[in-house]
């Protein structure tokens, strides 16, 4: 789906509406994660100047691998979300440092993010097992590039690709971008009486720039 990358930046999810927090082996029911989170994302000592840019328009996707079960994932990947136009405040590099680690908060900084799919809830159909869930953060594959004219993915299942397996990394060669982040959230547990939500720590990994999705 995407490759692996090494640790730069990081990112903490969190569902408001049910005050619950993405964090490490922690447990959600599907009720509390049914609106679109919210995320703060952090630099770190070795975080790169291309991360922290003002200027570049960055995109957070959710996908589900797993889809419509992980013995027969006939519908994989499945595009849960697309949320772009997400820019870092108008700050030096040397200021950014010197006031917090914080580069992006969606509550004080988000009123400007675009939906180009809509939050569709993580909700695998009963007796399908563990469904893994998969937000990757997304920038231009041109770090001069300011901003993206994104196409909308023609369809959630395979994310419009009609193959199964094809998802993310498709749909970000189409459209000029790179990975520079990812975190996960596994697993979603259905059963015949409830549905129990394991989340692993967010954390957002860069790709160097001469890196590329393979």
């Amino acid at each position: 789906m995407l490759d692996d990358f090494e640790l730069s930046v990081s990112i903490l999810l969190s569902y408001p509406s049910k005050h619950k927090s993405v964090t490490l082996g922690n447990t959600l029911k599907p009720k509390a994660v049914k609106s679109e989170p919210v995320f703060n994302i952090y630099s770190s000592d070795i975080t790169p100047t291309r991360t922290s840019k003002s200027n570049i328009t960055y995109t957070i996707v959710l996908t589900d691998p797993d889809a419509t079960s992980r013995s027969e994932p006939v519908k994989a990947q499945m595009c849960h979300w697309i949320a772009t136009n997400i820019t870092l405040p108008s700050l030096s590099m040397d200021v950014r440092k010197a006031l917090s680690p914080l580069l992006f908060d969606a509550k004080s900084e988000g009123s400007d993010i675009l939906d180009l799919m809509r939050y569709f809830p993580p909700a695998p159909p009963p007796k399908t097992g563990y469904h893994r869930y998969v937000f990757a953060l997304l920038a231009p594959a041109d770090e001069d590039v300011i901003s993206k004219n994104l196409k909308k993915p023609k369809d959630r299942p395979h994310w419009g690709y009609g193959k199964i397996g094809a998802g993310v990394r498709e749909w970000a060669e189409e459209n000029d971008l790179v990975p520079v982040g990812k975190t996960l959230l596994y697993p979603l547990v259905v059963t015949l009486i409830k549905m129990t939500l394991i989340v692993i720590r967010s954390q957002l990994l860069l790709f160097s720039k001469q890196e590329t999705i393979s």
